[in-house]
């Protein structure tokens, strides 16, 4: 045995391990040490994890706790998620509104960017744009940030002639305002009042008639026989509705020949033409009825026999005579 060959001597010194396991050999050692040798290759050892791996691994466990317990406080608490996503637009929306219309808004209302450089005034016809924009106070002072349309037309429409204003603003710097006017149909006299008032196509009182202002317009007398609001109302409807026929322009009684609509103390409307002074009775009710019927008695009178027009003969006519039935009186018997 202590006659070993030189080979058998070789051997046993490379092949050689201690009692605790590990390689005594230096070169078996060499090759463990080595990185590029993994202990994956030769089927022993134990690789580090990499912090990726790690990551993933913690991640897993965490979504893997998660599955197990599905109800409860994490499951109520995604429900609310949205509700306070909302609750916290709806909280910054409503801050940027009172910055917008309060601090920011008297900030830029005082920039020149902002003013008011155009104002067109548009549907003027008895009244003038200078005029409107001193009544309403409107400057070019005023700011397309600061400016309420709704106040500037509610003050438009307290001008007497204004029925209606609409505005709106051009950015940056105009603002338009359509004006649509009171259309006159006829003047009213009444007592205690300064001459004549505009009477419109609507039936509504709503301007005194100035110099220089037009009034060839038909003229509602009588109305001072009455006290009570309704009462006159109801006259007024009345005659609104005659001169609202009128308004066709039949040749024979266009609304330019109506020169008075009179309400006796009874209330019955009599009529008067331009060109012949007598008096046409209508008496109360069917307005329109009697209307077409005197437009066919006039076809008639507007005739001319040897030269000479009927009409120019009749002292009056009652459209109430009977029922369907016209009276008209003439000055000379027969």
């Amino acid at each position: 045995m202590k006659n070993r060959t030189l080979l058998e001597k070789i051997r046993a010194f490379f092949g050689r391990k201690d009692k605790t396991g590990r390689s005594s050999s230096p070169l078996t050692q060499k090759f463990s040490n080595t990185k590029s040798y993994k202990s994956s290759h030769s089927g022993s050892g134990t690789r580090k994890k990499s912090f990726l791996e790690k990551w993933r691994t913690k991640r897993g466990e965490r979504l893997q706790q998660k599955s197990i317990f599905p109800m409860g406080r994490n499951t109520d608490t995604l429900n609310r998620a949205p509700f306070k996503a909302f609750l916290l637009i709806g909280v910054i929306l409503t801050g940027a509104y009172l910055f917008v219309t309060g601090p920011l808004q008297s900030f830029y209302g005082n920039l020149q960017t902002f003013r008011i450089h155009e104002i067109e005034i548009s549907g003027c016809v008895m009244t003038t744009p200078a005029a409107l924009r001193k009544f309403a106070d409107i400057s070019y002072e005023m700011n397309m940030l600061t400016i309420d349309p709704s106040a500037i037309q509610k003050r438009l429409e307290k001008h007497p002639w204004v029925a209606g204003a609409t505005l709106r603003r051009i950015w940056p710097d105009r603002i338009n305002i359509v004006i649509n006017e009171h259309r006159p149909n006829a003047l009213i006299v009444q007592e205690g009042k300064d001459g004549f008032e505009y009477f419109d196509r609507k039936g509504n009182v709503f301007a005194t008639v100035i110099p220089g202002q037009e009034i060839d317009y038909p003229v509602i007398t009588g109305l001072d026989e009455f006290d009570t609001k309704a009462e006159r109302r109801k006259l007024l409807d009345a005659a609104t509705s005659f001169l609202s026929l009128a308004a066709r322009n039949n040749p024979n009684l266009p609304a330019q020949n109506i020169s008075e609509i009179h309400f006796s103390s009874d209330g019955e409307l009599i009529l008067y033409l331009v060109e012949h002074p007598f008096p046409i009775y209508f008496g109360k009710g069917e307005i329109k009825r009697k209307y077409f019927q005197l437009r066919k008695v006039l076809e008639v009178l507007y005739r001319k026999k040897k030269g000479i027009s009927m009409i120019d003969k009749v002292a009056y006519i009652r459209m109430d005579y009977q029922k369907n039935k016209v009276l008209v009186a003439n000055n000379q018997a027969g």
